[in-house]
């Protein structure tokens, strides 16, 4: 778990710095990437929240292209990308609740580091 995450965190330092250097170069390009993508977002989220209202086709291209124009324009989160996607558990926030509060004690707090 721990070169997972050390992966995850060079991601995302590696999305910031792409980031940044594309908002440098070429402003307009960024603000039209992130405008794209939150309308784009914003139908699929509207599609999950009204399954009647269309979601984009398999054979519809625009999703897989635009997804490479973000990823080299650094406006993405690694961290949220998702893979597969499955139906919502009823009960994991429930479950993943119980199970952190049973993790707990096995916590110490150390003063010097000033972390857990």
């Amino acid at each position: 778990f721990q070169q997972v995450g050390q992966m995850q965190i060079l991601r995302r330092q590696i999305t910031n710095e792409l980031n940044y250097s594309c908002r440098f170069d070429s402003k307009h390009l960024a603000a039209a990437l992130e405008n794209l993508n939150k309308a784009i977002l914003a139908d699929i989220e509207a599609h999950y929240q009204n399954p009647s209202l269309p979601y984009p086709k398999e054979d519809n291209t625009l999703l897989y292209e635009i997804t490479a124009y973000l990823e080299a324009a650094g406006i993405h989160n690694p961290l949220n990308k998702i893979y597969i996607t499955t139906k919502r558990l009823p009960y994991f926030p429930t479950v993943n609740f119980l199970f952190l509060i049973s993790q707990f004690p096995k916590l110490q707090y150390n003063r010097n580091l000033g972390n857990v």
